[in-house]
């Protein structure tokens, strides 16, 4: 697994699970928007969170051997995000805070912890899923 090393003068953009999917199904796409973003920041640094691997390849594991193979191979493309105990205590924090507020109904424990590890690098979310992150203080969403 790589790590996630901020190139002087770069950001860090954080891929959510959808993006991923959306961008695995239109990849031949040129003009579908998880396209364009990856154009339109190209001299950025782009994350996958391992949750967000995960998710993404059991897709592929679900539908065959080799479609897995060809998901990982995918996935090598990009920059893979370990989780550690700063995630974790990141993960704690949002999800404490939503439940406080009752704003945790709806969003997914995967998606926060995408959110968490995008927090804990600085990072921005690409994501379509605005609903699902919307209320994580201090997250910064890249709508497409």
């Amino acid at each position: 697994m790589k790590t996630v090393r901020r190139k002087a003068g770069r950001k860090v953009i954080c891929l959510d699970t959808t993006f991923l999917i959306d961008l695995w199904r239109n990849r031949n796409s040129y003009d579908h928007p998880t396209v364009a973003l990856l154009e339109k920041y190209r001299s950025e640094t782009f994350a996958v969170p391992s949750h967000a691997a995960g998710e993404f390849l059991e897709g592929g594991a679900i539908i065959s051997e080799s479609r897995l193979l060809e998901a990982i191979g995918f996935l090598r493309l990009f920059n893979i995000g370990a989780i550690g105990l700063e995630t974790a205590e990141q993960y704690a924090r949002i999800v404490s805070t939503l439940r406080r507020r009752s704003l945790l109904h709806g969003a997914s424990k995967p998606d926060m912890w995408i959110a968490a590890w995008a927090l804990e690098h600085g990072a921005a979310l690409a994501s379509r899923n605005e609903k699902h992150f919307k209320n994580v203080p201090g997250l910064r969403l890249i709508p497409y």
